[in-house]
């Protein structure tokens, strides 16, 4: 099983989506607020079962 690890932040009024997959390959979305970028985190993890998805903030 291929893992991603998802990381939200804040960085200058905008919330940070970013998922970095197994080979080392970044995603970043940018959302408006917290909550939006923790469902599109939840959201991603449950279009890719195969993907473990762990959320940090």
């Amino acid at each position: 099983m291929s893992q991603v690890r998802s990381v939200v932040s804040k960085e200058a009024d905008v919330w940070i989506l970013r998922l970095e997959k197994a080979n080392g390959k970044v995603q970043e979305y940018r959302c408006t607020s917290e909550g939006q970028a923790k469902q599109l985190a939840l959201l991603l993890a449950a279009s890719a079962p195969m993907e473990a998805v762990q959320l940090q903030a």
